[in-house]
């Protein structure tokens, strides 16, 4: 992990006062790009602390990283639990071009009948079919398509499911008959060990250029190259309460864990975080070249 200074630095104190910015060494090696793609790609979002901080800290990494794309899990950003058209709508204002979602995606309940009017908002592809919402979204970008995805992992999950691996198989087929020739999939999934079996799986399925793990909401150190294609990191982390427990208030949690009194998870307050990554693609190539861990700290 490396400490960012100089001119990023200097930005990020006007706007948070004395922040810790660190970062990990990109992996891949530098090299001449044949259609250059630049995305982040964040955690997490929860509740109205991970909101406002990655929107103060968007113009700065807007800066420095220069990005064609920004993608973000959007699973926690109402209250904690779940998506609405609303904050959708104010994510998507603050330059978030793809918003995936996780197990928490029907928690709003009038979001059933909004999801099919954001075609900026992807649910996991492997909920039963009947679901509403997109399973993919495509972008176009220098004559190539580039599709973002979602899939739930099985592991420890109460959720009906269909199988990850041929669920994500047969829709890349789909949109490659399409003309679609890159992917990248949000694996939002409780283990590390599924993780990292999807991680390989996709890996070996051409024009899958990146698969970033979310849900548990802890960033991993873990980011590499899979295959010499994929980029991959088991957890991007969240952006939410630093001083918290994944977010949320931490003195009901453990009250719970040590009395077992039932309590109510309640969105915790800032100070806040915001994780993620910067993955630089070549579309052309269908590889992935590097991926950087991103984590900002506000003043505590």
């Amino acid at each position: 992990m490396l400490e960012l200074r100089g001119l990023l630095a200097q930005r990020l104190e006007q706007r948070t006062h004395n922040p810790l910015v660190v970062g990990s060494n990109p992996t891949g090696p530098t090299k001449k790009f044949m259609c250059e793609c630049r995305l982040l790609f964040f955690g997490d979002i929860v509740g109205h602390p991970g909101r406002v901080f990655l929107k103060e800290q968007l113009p700065a990494l807007k800066d420095r990283y220069v990005p064609d794309f920004i993608f973000a899990n959007g699973e926690n950003a109402t209250g904690g639990f779940g998506l609405n058209k609303a904050i959708a709508q104010e994510l998507k204002n603050l330059g978030i071009d793809g918003i995936t979602l996780g197990n928490h995606v029907w928690n709003q309940r009038e979001f059933w009948n909004e999801i099919d009017q954001l075609d900026y908002v992807c649910r996991p592809l492997n909920l039963p079919e009947a679901c509403p919402g997109n399973t993919s979204i495509v972008f176009e970008f220098k004559g190539h398509k580039l599709a973002l995805m979602n899939l739930l992992g099985r592991a420890y999950s109460r959720e009906a499911l269909d199988c990850p691996y041929k669920t994500v198989q047969h829709q890349i087929e789909k949109l490659k008959q399409a003309g679609v020739d890159n992917f990248i999939v949000d694996v939002h999934a409780e283990a590390t060990a599924e993780k990292y079996t999807l991680g390989w799986f996709l890996s070996g399925i051409e024009g899958v250029l990146g698969v970033v793990g979310t849900h548990t909401h802890i960033q991993t150190a873990d980011e590499r190259i899979l295959n010499g294609t994929t980029a991959f990191i088991c957890d991007l982390g969240m952006c939410g309460s630093y001083n918290s427990i994944l977010g949320f208030k931490k003195e009901p949690i453990l009250e719970k864990a040590i009395t077992g009194k039932p309590c109510r998870f309640e969105v915790a307050k800032s100070p806040s975080i915001v994780a993620g990554v910067f993955i630089q693609l070549d579309l052309e190539t269908h590889k992935a070249i590097s991926i950087e861990r991103i984590q900002i700290l506000e003043a505590i």
